[in-house]
């Protein structure tokens, strides 16, 4: 019969540092989202703003950006149709050379801004007035490389991100073998409990052995399915990451644009704009009826004509559609640029957030909180209880590190 525990052993004495490393990071990062969610920090707070990056896509993407969650919807009244051809025409008039690659509406300071983009520059109008508006107006720009904050912090930490582009290798090795404790741990439970079970002793929880081995025991147990969850996302997100500098590596882009932040737009052409604007508002009130609008905005995106609308919901949920069929399009579609992610962009968010518990909302946040931290004990207990069985090993005469 093979020998489960010894292969447990095995398993802490290689990466048993490393499995601390990975959990502690890990830990740092859903402590600090669980601070910003529950004092309820701004919208601005940096934590908040990183937890919510690449939600919604990459840079040259998503469009809901921190101001969308405060900010008011538009008026209701509104003729949506008539603003659309009033801000492509603001923008035209400001600069008359330019193309328009972007045309939209959102609120500011009370006023609805009429937002244009000029070839590469963003404007921004008082819808009513024509009067140009502070780039404060604008949403926001992507978060720099340098952007810091706690969160950010342990998240470099975690995926090691020193080592340069396979820095998340070791989170694989982490991962894989964290299975491998799950399984083997599980499997020599199973066998100890089914002794003690002939013995008439049906306890799930039992006490035996010192403190450290109990509470390493219950709170295995406890949390298996989540740390189960925690090991196989986190590989997988690993490997994603992990796929992208090969995928450069092998698919050059000699000078094309970053398929991160590069510009994968097409002119907008103002007899296009009606239609445009009513496959989209058709669309999103089909979906989503009697809910109001943040931002509406028109756009061609690696060739598809798109119409964007940020949702006055709870969630402030960003909706994509297509104007030529009405369908609504996801973070990852045929056409798009190519990432290099194995398993595509819209996988690679889903991931994150059963990753970090929010695809369950505040309960699953809690869990994989509490989660995280019996991951932290588990990691530090096993490599004690390592040293405490060898070092009794080691006082008597042997000294292997592996034993039966």
């Amino acid at each position: 019969m093979i020998d489960m525990m010894r292969w447990h052993r095995v398993v802490v004495l290689l990466v048993g540092l490393l499995l601390t490393y990975v959990t502690i990071t890990g830990a740092g990062i859903q402590l600090a989202d669980m601070r910003a969610l529950v004092t309820n920090a701004p919208e601005t707070d940096p934590d908040v703003l990183l937890m919510r990056q690449h939600q919604n896509g990459p840079a040259n993407y998503f469009v809901v950006t921190a101001p969308d969650y405060t900010a008011a919807p538009l008026p209701a009244t509104l003729d949506q149709d008539t603003a659309i051809h009033r801000a492509a025409q603001l923008g035209r008039a400001a600069a008359p050379d330019a193309a328009l690659r972007l045309v939209e509406l959102r609120t500011y300071e009370g006023k609805v801004v009429a937002h244009a983009q000029m070839d590469k520059k963003h404007m921004a109008f008082d819808l009513d007035t024509g009067a140009p508006l502070p780039d404060s107006a604008l949403p926001i720009p992507p978060l720099p490389n340098g952007f810091t904050s706690p969160r950010q912090d342990f998240k470099a930490l975690h995926r090691s991100n020193f080592m340069g582009a396979f820095a998340t290798v070791p989170n694989v090795v982490a991962g894989v073998a964290f299975m491998v404790l799950i399984v083997t741990g599980l499997i020599h439970y199973w066998r100890l409990f089914r002794r003690r079970r002939q013995m008439g002793k049906d306890s799930i929880f039992w006490r035996g052995g010192n403190l450290w081995r109990e509470l390493h025991r219950w709170a295995s147990l406890i949390s298996v399915i989540v740390v189960l969850s925690l090991s196989v996302t986190g590989t997988l997100l690993s490997i994603n990451t992990i796929g992208v500098p090969i995928y450069q590596w092998l698919h050059p882009r000699n000078g094309g644009p970053n398929p991160f932040n590069g510009d994968y737009s097409s002119p907008l052409r103002d007899e296009e704009l009606s239609a445009m604007t009513s496959a989209t508002l058709a669309a999103f009130h089909q979906a989503r009826p009697d809910t109001d609008i943040k931002v509406l905005r028109l756009r061609y995106f690696s060739g598809y004509a798109q119409g964007i609308v940020v949702a006055a919901d709870r969630d402030t949920t960003q909706l994509v559609y297509n104007t030529v069929t009405g369908a609504e399009m996801g973070l990852s579609e045929k056409g798009y640029p190519e990432m290099g992610f194995p398993f595509g962009w819209e996988w690679n968010q889903r991931l994150k957030r059963i990753h970090r518990g929010d695809f369950f909302g505040m309960s699953g946040r809690w869990i994989v909180t509490i989660s995280a931290l019996a991951l932290v004990y588990l990691a530090i207990s096993g490599i004690v209880l390592y040293y405490q069985a060898w070092i009794r090993r080691y006082r008597s005469g042997r000294r292997s590190l592996l034993w039966k």
